[in-house]
Parts: C-alpha cells; structure tokens; sequence
C-alpha cells in the first residue's frame, strides 16, 4: 500500500466533491421536478442551495480566532464519517491509505462543493439557455 501522495490528497478531494456536488444536484432537481416547473425551478433551487453552501463553506474555511469562546462555523470532526470510508474504496484511491489528519479538509471541500453547485446553476442558464 501507499501513503498519502499529493496524487491521493487530490484524488480523494475531486471524488469527494464531485459526490457532493451530484448528490446535491439530484436533490434538487428531484425537488424542483416534484414542486416546480423543470429546468427553470431546477437553476433556482440550485442557485440558491449553491449559495447558502458558499456562504457556509465560506465560513467555515475562516481562520480560526485568537479567541477561543467563539463558535465557528465547521464540517470537521475528529473521524471518518462512513460515506467517506466507501468513497475511499474506488478505483482511484482504493489501495492507497490516506491518514485522515493529512487529507483535505471538509471545510474546503465543502466550499469547492459550493463552486461546482453554482457552475452547475450558471451553466444551466449559459450553455442550456434555460431562463425566464
């Protein structure tokens, strides 16, 4: 077996965002075909969850505060949540060990998850030409 590479770091962060990203995709569209109108509601809800992911990805990647009785915004915890364990079984990551100190924290990913949800939304008015 490896250790952790910069190719794993990077592998394990693109699988994770990416089922992030399709999770949240299918979420919503599954919502805005159940209660909306197709595409048009879909480039909305996606605006908006893309958004609200932003701004608290864009939170939680903050800096921590020399003051200690602050609560901050934070997806990390001190282990593996499982659906991270089954991601680390595919094709490009199975066989590698990554310690779970050294891999990219939740935090960015969750903001890079944001990103791709919003270039989801922009592409569906851009490239799809879905508007009003």
């Amino acid at each position: 077996m490896q250790t952790a590479s910069s190719f794993a770091r990077i592998s394990e962060f693109a699988i994770w965002v990416g089922a992030a990203s399709t999770v949240v995709v299918v979420a919503c569209a599954t919502v805005a075909y159940a209660f909306g109108d197709g595409l048009l509601t879909l480039k909305y809800v996606l605006f908006v969850v893309g958004f609200a992911l932003f701004g608290l990805g864009g939170l939680a990647i903050q800096p921590k505060a020399k003051r200690r009785d602050r609560k901050r915004v934070s997806f990390d915890t001190e282990q593996e949540w499982e659906i991270e364990a089954r991601l680390a079984q595919l094709p490009p990551l199975r066989g590698m060990t990554i310690p779970f100190e050294k891999r990219v924290s939740r935090n960015v990913k969750m903001f890079a998850t944001s990103l791709v949800v919003l270039a989801v939304s922009l592409s569906l008015e851009v490239v799809a030409g879905v508007s009003v």
